[in-house]
């Protein structure tokens, strides 16, 4: 009887509580993993608001000593001048209103944070005189005998120290023609690949598939000499022209291209279109999700090149925006809160592109995967 009556015991947990314990330890385990893959991140951005004593103290701090002050100024502010607050909610509500028309819920989120960054640009003109939010904080500061630098003033003094402006624009220019090149003579090439029937086609695409496997340092050399004898150094075709073709691309093109179905070109073909008119009227249209996926892969790596920039420019005006960070690494002489500043405006303009195109890049992945 003992037996039996151990056997027919009720479980500790009902299925229905066992599922939310399994759902809890997941999103635990998934919390901490997200927390330790944002945490050099969040260093950084806490670093470029500190000071030089503060970026190398040990043990490190966590953030910045004067936040503290900060607080209490901002406080001090609001109790001196509360229609402050008034002012800023209806701001935030506005901008609510503002940002729930726009259908998309990642870009409408992100125009409303750009209009609360407008907030404190509009409040801080000299139009205001007195009344601005920096003159009001001054005077909270004052009352409490305080005197604090500007909060991004290391952000003043990283873009002061090189010269980031010309390191931005040569980015920008390069990662985005190098893109928008590889997706021109990549889409075709896949096309051909994945519709086409002509002899040799998969030795070819095979022997195409070969030259992944070759190192990059390997070929850096013949590309350098090259470049130098057709008079190309610190010129923009040296930085685009050598990348306008990925081998990466078309094979993940090729991919998303065969999973279209042979109906849909029959029916084009019935209509008088042919495989030109296809890939440029349906084909790509349909790849959108694709073509987004591979411009963001390629956008990332012409953002983050530093050795072939490093090769074929010698002029400071010419470089690229992360072998500027490198070089401003050794002319910030080791000020780690000037390179953390320069670090975190570095990856501002990726992480506003990821946020526009996040939903196309992920189904693009998705359903290049899947088919």
């Amino acid at each position: 009887m003992s037996h039996l009556s151990i056997a027919h015991r009720a479980p500790l947990l009902s299925p229905r509580a066992a599922r939310r314990l399994r759902r809890g330890l997941l999103y635990l385990l998934l919390s901490l993993g997200s927390i330790a893959m944002c945490f050099p991140f969040l260093w950084m951005l806490l670093t470029s608001f500190k000071t030089y004593a503060e970026a190398i103290a040990t043990p490190p701090t966590v953030f910045p000593g004067d936040w503290g002050e900060r607080l209490l100024a901002l406080g001090m502010m609001i109790r001196l001048y509360p229609w402050v607050i008034a002012l800023f909610a209806l701001w935030i509500w506005l901008g609510r209103r503002l940002s729930r028309r726009i259908p998309d819920r990642v870009i409408g989120g992100l125009c409303f944070f750009l209009y609360m960054v407008l907030f404190f640009a509009v409040f801080n003109l000299d139009i205001w005189g007195q009344f601005g939010l920096g003159r009001l904080y001054a005077v909270a500061q004052q009352r409490l005998g305080l005197e604090l630098t500007p909060l991004f003033q290391n952000y003043v003094d990283a873009w002061a120290r090189a010269p980031f402006g010309a390191y931005f624009r040569n980015s920008i220019i390069i990662s985005t023609l190098t893109p928008l090149l590889i997706v021109l003579t990549s889409a075709p090439a896949a096309y051909a690949f994945a519709r086409l029937e002509f002899p040799a086609k998969n030795l070819i695409f095979m022997l195409y598939l070969a030259t992944m496997m070759v190192p990059s340092e390997v070929i850096v050399i013949p590309n350098f000499i090259t470049i130098s004898e057709l008079g190309w150094r610190n010129t923009y075709l040296a930085l685009i022209v050598p990348y306008m073709v990925s081998v990466i691309s078309i094979f993940f093109l090729r991919q998303f291209f065969r999973s279209l179905p042979d109906d849909l070109y029959d029916a084009a073909v019935i209509d008088g279109s042919g495989h030109v008119r296809f890939l440029a009227s349906i084909a790509m249209p349909l790849a959108r999700p694709a073509l987004v996926s591979t411009a963001l892969f390629n956008f990332l790596g012409s953002w983050n090149a530093l050795l072939w920039p490093l090769l074929v420019t010698d002029k400071e005006e010419m470089r690229p925006i992360a072998l500027g960070l490198a070089a401003f690494s050794t002319e910030a002489g080791m000020q780690a809160q000037l390179y953390m500043a320069a670090a975190s405006f570095t990856i501002v303009p990726v992480l506003i592109l990821f946020l526009f195109v996040q939903e196309q890049f992920i189904a693009g992945i998705a359903r290049t995967g899947i088919k």
